[in-house]
């Protein structure tokens, strides 16, 4: 049994996040059932930062059958049916994507690609059924979007970065009871290779989910099934009307893997309630994301609130055991989840001006319950992105960023979390007009001073038409934004942020006969790293080289001594980046070498059948011995420090020193690297 902590005084926040990528796997959802109270419209929208076309493939999850496609282009409001599965576009234009029949009547939710029947829970959904793959050879936002009258939600897309082996089933579990029997989570997971073996355990024993149209429901605490290319197995777990029952939170933090890669979806028709409502509450609204999948986790994340106050939840989930929680930089340790798969559920009151920061001593997955208003029915909920100073530094674009098909919600605001200094503040545009932050400069977040949270009004702002609003973001250091709106009894969130992986920051050295750089007055080196990551400062035997702050440094040529040299780099977001370490050596200069008459070499050892020439090895001048063959070399013994690892070295021992990088003799006192000099 998972052991749950629940705190019932203030609520949970959402959003949702999204990666730009050259291929995206969307996996198929189920809501409970479709009518006006869950969905009925669904939108896949399509983005890109290339202002050259680029062109995309659609298909379902099986990558061979071709849905029909009605594909409007949003700027001009102009419809074309695709029926190869190929659409072209440009960051001018963004499209709108609908899956048609052969009529092009409009496909309703769940009985498309995107959304299927909820019967088809607990079974293996074919791939020609269920779940689309979107491919270019450039990269693109894809984001899917529904709605009713009285629920909204979006998922964006991770791309590749979504597929891994170990996941945990996170989300929001229900606080309140209900007498929507429709409430429920869901799993649904992709295989992207035959024979796929995915494994779902930790599950609480007696938890029900859906068992396809059966009325006998699957339980248990482990499922196993196996899984081709592009098929999916969904888990939906309905709550029980009128009580509190495992079915709320059995299925959180149940622990989901794979022998190869697979894509993982969660989400559902989320409960809602408050302290206000009462002890029942029939508010809902549903809410999706995709996952990425645990060693894509981190340990320290900023969580931006929305509108919904004391209604706002964060979710933590451990995917370890012992995961200590700590808030706001606090020192001492707030919360401890004590087995894998426990989960914390953070109050709101933690925000401090919106803010809230968490870190953690083991890697976790964070879910944000987020409401686009005051409204308890306007919630969603996001996977939030750990921080990272190496993600991506413009979102170019989000379309239609207040409407979900032709519905507008006019409660739509954009967050976005920047690293701070005035220089890494971002640039917002909608419809190509600069937007400016609600509060100027940002509001600090609290315990980690390198971030910063700036808010916009999209929903008012100036630019673009009345109706579509395409918003551009930018800064100078990594940003995480989120775009969340609502109506009066909808809301919907999405997270736009990329995974950062830090660049290995190797030295380049040039103007130098080998890999390693030379000083001299026959010659000096230059040393270089990639430009743009942040400030620079090289250095010298570990001292600092006054005024080398550039991402290039010339030795100079007087500087004759053997010296080690590396750079620092610190990195907008309070990350610090560290070179490789290169070692100079002097410069070699070069005369003819002696004449005379050669003499022969005597002893040869080859492994060839037969000699390279007849008189071999006479005719390999000058050696005391001589080796040669077709697919051998001659290696002698490779070690790094000889210095510290060969105890009693003797006069004239040789070896290569694989941290310098040379080959190097012992002359009685020292090693040295053996280095081509004036004879």
């Amino acid at each position: 049994m998972k052991r749950i902590y629940l705190f019932l005084v203030f609520f949970l926040f959402q959003f949702y996040f999204s990666q730009l990528d050259n291929t995206h796997y969307l996996q198929p959802i189920i809501f409970g059932g479709y009518d006006t109270t869950t969905i009925t419209e669904e939108y896949i929208y399509l983005s890109t930062p290339s202002t050259s076309n680029i062109t995309v493939t659609v298909k379902m999850a099986d990558e061979t059958t071709i849905p029909r496609l009605s594909v409007l282009n949003i700027n001009s409001n102009t419809t074309t049916i695709v029926t190869n599965g190929t659409v072209t576009f440009n960051n001018g234009t963004p499209l709108r994507i609908s899956v048609v029949n052969a009529s092009n009547a409009i496909l309703a939710p769940g009985a498309t690609p995107m959304t299927v029947a909820t019967t088809r829970a607990g079974t293996i959904i074919p791939a020609n059924i269920g779940g689309m793959v979107f491919r270019s050879a450039d990269n693109f936002f894809v984001n899917y979007r529904g709605l009713s009258g009285s629920q909204a939600g979006s998922v964006l897309t991770k791309g590749k970065v979504a597929l891994g082996k170990t996941f945990f089933w996170g989300g929001t579990p229900n606080e309140f009871t209900t007498s929507v029997a429709e409430v429920g989570n869901m799993v649904s997971i992709m295989a992207t290779e035959n024979n796929t073996v995915v494994t779902i355990n930790n599950i609480d024993a007696g938890t029900q989910f859906i068992n396809g149209s059966s009325a006998t429901p699957l339980t248990g605490t482990t499922f196993t099934r196996t899984l081709n290319k592009g098929e999916s197995f969904v888990l939906y777990a309905k709550v029980k009307t009128g009580a509190f029952s495992l079915q709320d939170t059995g299925w959180l933090g149940a622990k989901i893997t794979s022998d190869k890669n697979i894509a993982v979806t969660v989400g559902g028709l989320m409960q809602q309630g408050s302290v206000e409502s009462g002890t029942v509450s029939d508010g809902r609204d549903f809410a999706v994301d995709q996952l990425v999948p645990v060693e894509q986790l981190g340990n320290e994340y900023v969580v931006m609130q929305g509108n919904g106050g004391a209604y706002e939840r964060v979710i933590v989930v451990a995917t370890q055991a012992n995961t200590t929680i700590s808030l706001n930089g606090n020192t001492a340790a707030n919360y401890t989840l004590t087995n894998i798969g426990d989960y914390q559920i953070i109050p709101a009151s933690f925000f401090t001006s919106k803010n809230m920061y968490i870190k953690s001593n083991k890697a976790v997955y964070v879910f944000h319950k987020i409401f686009g208003s005051s409204a308890l029915n306007t919630n969603s909920f996001m996977f939030i992105p750990p921080l990272s100073c190496f993600g991506q530094t413009e979102v170019n674009m989000i379309p239609d960023g207040k409407r979900i098909g032709a519905t507008v919600y006019p409660n739509t605001e954009l967050a976005v979390l920047a690293a701070s200094g005035t220089a890494n503040a971002p640039v917002v545009t909608v419809g190509g007009t600069a937007l400016a932050a609600t509060v100027a400069a940002g509001t600090a977040v609290p315990g980690n001073a390198n971030w910063r949270s700036y808010r916009y009004n999209i929903a008012d702002a100036a630019g673009g038409t009345a109706t579509i609003k395409n918003v551009k973001i930018s800064s100078a250091g990594t940003i995480q934004a989120e775009l969340v709106g609502a109506s009066g009894a909808a809301g919907f969130g999405g997270y736009y942020s990329g995974f950062g992986t830090s660049p290995i920051v190797n030295v380049n050295v040039t103007n130098s006969p080998t890999s390693r750089p030379c000083t001299g007055n026959t010659g000096t080196s230059s040393l270089s790293v990639t430009s743009g990551l942040g400030t620079y400062q090289w250095y010298k035997n570990n001292v600092i080289i006054a005024g080398a702050t550039s991402n290039t440094y010339a030795i100079p040529a007087g500087d004759t001594t053997s010296a080690e040299y590396n750079v620092i780099i610190n990195v907008p977001g309070g990350c610090t980046l560290y070179s490789n370490v290169v070692k100079s050596y002097p410069c070699p200069c070069y005369k003819p070498g002696a004449t005379g008459t050669p003499e022969i070499t005597k002893i040869g050892i080859s492994t060839r059948a037969s000699k390279s020439t007849a008189n071999w090895p006479a005719d390999a001048n000058n050696a005391f011995f001589a080796l040669e063959s077709n697919d051998k070399g001659f290696v002698i013994t490779r070690i790094p420090d000889p210095e510290t690892a060969i105890t009693n070295p003797i006069d004239g021992m040789m070896v290569f020193d694989t941290d310098d990088v040379c080959l190097k003799i012992y002359n009685g006192t020292k090693w040295s690297c053996i280095n081509q000099t004036c004879n």
